[in-house]
């Protein structure tokens, strides 16, 4: 086999798994808030509660071929699955493209699936589930030393992992608690708090400021922009989770970069010509 097609193979490969992968989130994003187990029973429609055939489950291919409704009562199945299927596939080969079999590529791909799960979830049911931060902030920590986005050097990544871990759950924290304290509402969950300790392990002190600026901005204006179109005051809750988690991954993969761009930009306003 050549250069070529081993790659071609091995990004196929990427993308197969990918198509398994997002089927398996669309099981967590759907049972996860419910409190049900992610293990039993198997897959079945929630319409009718028949158990879906493994040539009914083939992802994205076998929605298609049934027109997106349940073989067994033909209710309707959500455009959600191949999405989530379809996105986490899309997902996984980007990356692979990018990094390839590198440790870059593995702690981007989980971040990224659990983002995935995220958002999701906190669009459905504005929560954000403990059974996907808790893990996968201990797992953050722990991969740190091989986490290349944190920097140079085992001890100097863990140590920013930590401190990344703990700015972000702190600074959700305090504003929360300072705008209960001076409007007596809350503002936003702990679940938010939790993802973004999740953030900060993965990304670092920066990661958790570029996340915070880019999803506060983003939000600020998707809440401006809905007040005209669907009669919602910026008081109305917003799922600040489908800002943060989008936020996240650029921070992740550009946030270090944008940051010295910013940085070197302001630097050299201020040296003047």
């Amino acid at each position: 086999m050549t250069g070529e097609a081993a790659s071609a193979f091995a990004a196929a490969c990427v993308l197969l798994l990918g198509l398994v992968v997002g089927s398996f989130l669309n099981v967590c994003i759907y049972r996860l808030p419910l409190g049900r187990s992610i293990v039993r029973p198997g897959s079945h429609c929630p319409a009718c509660g028949a158990a879906v055939r493994w040539h009914h489950n083939v992802p994205v291919l076998s929605w298609i071929a049934l027109r997106g409704r349940c073989a067994s009562c033909r209710g309707p199945i959500s455009w959600r699955y191949p999405l989530v299927e379809a996105g986490s596939a899309a997902l996984l080969l980007g990356l692979w493209l990018a990094y390839g079999p590198t440790p870059a590529f593995f702690v981007s791909s989980f971040f990224g699936l659990c983002l995935l799960v995220l958002f999701f979830t906190d669009y459905d049911h504005q929560l954000l589930p403990d059974a996907v931060t808790y893990p996968a902030l201990a797992i953050g920590l722990a991969a740190a030393p091989a986490n290349p986005f944190l920097g140079d050097g085992a001890l100097h990544r863990l140590w920013l992992a930590a401190a990344g871990a703990a700015l972000g759950a702190g600074v959700l924290w305090a504003i929360g608690a300072v705008y209960e304290r001076l409007r007596g509402v809350e503002a936003m969950g702990l679940g938010d708090v939790k993802m973004m300790a999740m953030v900060g392990a993965f990304g670092g002190p920066i990661g958790v400021l570029f996340t915070l600026f880019a999803a506060s901005t983003v939000g600020a204006l998707f809440g401006l922009a809905m007040i005209p179109l669907r009669g919602k005051t910026l008081g109305d809750a917003l799922p600040f989770g489908c800002f943060l988690a989008p936020a996240a991954m650029a921070a992740l993969l550009i946030g270090r970069s944008a940051v010295d761009g910013y940085l070197r930009y302001v630097g050299g306003i201020a040296g003047g010509p």
